[in-house]
């Protein structure tokens, strides 16, 4: 048979990755997969697992990042095998690592697939668009080519960083001002004694503050945002296992149920990181039921809260981040309407701090921006989102986390129509189900958009033998 299925992936991070490692795993029909990725060093990496800086561990054990929920000691086992056969499955290994392994199993399955063609094509799409004559889409290219598709999966990853400061503030900061601290390392360029401001004070900030440290910096760093929260450290998670669902309950109810969980794991002698990793599977159907006002409830009031719980860091980070600040070379502020201008050659950078919104400004020698990646696309740079939404193909989320997706990633359209074929794994359904930037979410939605595609595809060659 000649009538080959066309599967499109856009975006060969870890979420594209781990999406065409289960069509691998599951296509026994014939098919080809295009992956479509415009930096070949992004191949398998993505931003997460590319990093270049001195200190990059990932924020969850070996023993935990498995690329399959049917193996769950895989990843462990390749670094027993190819990096340090030295570890226990609590060690958080380098990020780098991870890239590594994702990159060697893609390799490994297009090897050994008998009925799945795989491209990898270096380019960059800009625009899908519905094929008039059949039911697949046509995906147009940066480059000018295009190529045909009977099944896109959307893999595009995180968005860079969202920018607190001004256009004519950016322009005023020059090179003095890393806008995306995940495809930057600014400690090549920061000197020992400079002083340093960080916009943001979540996971990607505590990666840099411990580069620097490692690269003996000396110089002040300041890490500012509305709250001044940082993430919390790992504990070793015994098992926890809860009473009853959460499925239908309501935000404070929720949150009532976690408060009575974490007193009764204290009881047992369990520490509260149990608890939060005993509702991490939840999540995702804790929030679809959750309304929209609840949402917005959330993430006003009670977000900042959880991400440093759920978030959290491994415990030798969160030493070093203790040590500096006893001794005055990390300080963290809070507060409002951020302002940066010249002075003397140097960088101040002004500030209302809360709550009392006194007026504060220290001098800094460069900025790194850690704010997390933007949710709003259409302010966002990247074209091909920008095109789907403006074309009805797909739509935000009314909150503009990102975009409205189908229980198991389909593409919802503007008149609420799930958009057929058409699939996101990643970051791209944090709107739908708020936890999905993690390799446990990421591996699952991948494996699922897989079984789904795998199963169409096998029955239309069915009904064509058939015919």
């Amino acid at each position: 048979m000649s009538d080959i299925q066309h599967i499109v992936i856009v975006g060969a991070g870890a979420s594209g990755t781990l999406t065409a490692i289960n069509l691998l795993r599951k296509l026994r029909k014939p098919s080809k997969i295009i992956l479509v990725e415009k930096h070949n060093a992004a191949i398998a990496r993505g931003a997460a697992y590319s990093s270049k800086l001195c200190y990059e561990p990932l924020n969850v054990p070996a023993g935990k990042m498995s690329a399959f929920n049917h193996l769950p000691n895989d990843f462990y086992q390749w670094v027993l095998s190819n990096r340090d056969n030295k570890i226990d499955r609590e060690t958080y290994v380098s990020r780098r690592w991870y890239g590594d392994y994702l990159n060697e199993q893609l390799h490994k399955y297009i090897a050994f697939a008998k009925h799945t063609e795989v491209e990898i094509l270096f380019d960059c799409v800009v625009s899908v668009l519905p094929n008039t004559f059949s039911e697949g889409y046509v995906l147009l290219m940066e480059s000018g080519s295009s190529v045909f598709a009977n099944y896109v999966v959307l893999a595009t990853g995180n968005e860079p960083p969202v920018d607190i400061f001004n256009t004519a503030e950016v322009i005023e900061m020059g090179n003095r001002y890393f806008a995306n601290p995940w495809q930057q390392n600014p400690a090549e360029k920061i000197g020992a004694n400079d002083d340093v401001l960080i916009a943001g004070t979540g996971l990607t900030m505590v990666d840099h503050v411990v580069s620097l440290y490692n690269q003996n910096h000396k110089g002040k760093i300041y890490a500012f945002s509305r709250n001044g929260y940082l993430p919390l450290p790992h504990s070793d998670s015994l098992n926890y296992a809860f009473e009853q669902p959460f499925a239908k309950k309501s935000l404070p109810e929720v949150f009532s149920e976690l408060r009575n969980s974490i007193r009764k794991a204290i009881n047992k002698q369990l520490n509260w990181q149990s608890v939060m990793d005993a509702f991490r599977p939840r999540t995702a159907l804790v929030w679809r039921n959750m309304t929209v006002n609840e949402k917005r409830y959330f993430i006003h009031r009670l977000k900042k809260y959880w991400e440093i719980h759920r978030h959290r860091i491994p415990v030798h980070s969160y030493n070093i981040l203790e040590q500096l600040k006893t001794e005055g070379r990390l300080q963290v502020v809070n507060g409002k309407y951020p302002h940066i201008s010249h002075n003397g050659g140097r960088l101040v950078f002004s500030y209302k701090q809360a709550p009392s919104l006194t007026h504060h400004s220290v001098h800094i020698d460069y900025v790194i921006n850690c704010t997390g990646p933007l949710g709003n696309y259409l302010l966002g740079s990247n074209t091909l989102i920008k095109q789907l939404i403006n074309s009805g193909l797909m739509r935000q989320d009314a909150l503009k986390l990102g975009i409205d997706t189908g229980i198991r990633g389909e593409v919802i359209m503007c008149n609420g129509i799930v958009l057929k074929n058409a699939y996101c794994v990643g970051p791209l359904r944090k709107a739908s189900e708020w936890e999905s930037t993690g390799v446990r979410e990421i591996r699952t939605q991948a494996d699922d958009v897989a079984a789904l595609i795998t199963d169409k595809v096998n029955k239309l060659y069915d009904v064509m033998v058939d015919i």
